[in-house]
């Protein structure tokens, strides 16, 4: 974890965050916080969100700093979509296991597993509908991309299951 108080500036339009202090970048860098941008690193919301629940990170919207998520949220509502919640969930707690994770996109993250190997988790929610096709697809690219692909399901009362997903050959031999 972060061991200071970092500073960012909070882009209530494209919802993330700017980090410019040039000592921080480096370190968030390094522990696959965000996406590098020329000098500075964009924190994606859900990174910002767990960065505020850690005590670790302060945020100013041009309005005021915060420091708590709950104030954020109640400021900039229109940031926090449906999947917010459960990715959050997901990315907290593949950190607290100590897995650098990384945010490739909405319910989708890369991780570094403790064997070195990297896995595509896909998080989706307890009775939300997905496309097939979007669940095949992700497959693909993970197995394209030499990932493991990993289905990280939140119940509806916050627990969460992984599972992983794998081919099987049910030809006759």
């Amino acid at each position: 974890m972060v061991s200071r108080t970092i500073k960012g500036v909070f882009d209530p339009e494209k919802c993330c965050t700017y980090i410019e202090d040039k000592r921080i970048v480096g370190s968030l860098e390094e522990r696959w916080f965000g996406e590098k941008s020329g000098d500075k690193i964009i924190l994606s919301l859900i990174e910002t969100s767990y960065l505020l629940l850690k005590n670790a990170l302060i945020v100013n919207d041009g309005e005021e700093d915060i420091n708590e998520l709950s104030k954020l949220m109640y400021k900039h509502y229109n940031c926090f979509k449906t999947m917010f919640w459960p990715q959050l969930a997901v990315y907290n707690d593949l950190r607290s296991r100590g897995r650098k994770t990384k945010v490739l996109g909405e319910n989708l993250f890369i991780v570094k597993h403790k064997d070195g190997s990297f896995r595509l988790i896909n998080v989706l929610e307890e009775k939300r509908l997905v496309k097939v096709n979007d669940f095949l697809n992700n497959i693909i690219q993970a197995r394209k991309n030499g990932l493991m692909y990993v289905a990280a399901i939140v119940s509806l009362q916050g627990d969460l299951t992984y599972y992983v997903v794998s081919e099987i050959d049910l030809r006759k031999r």
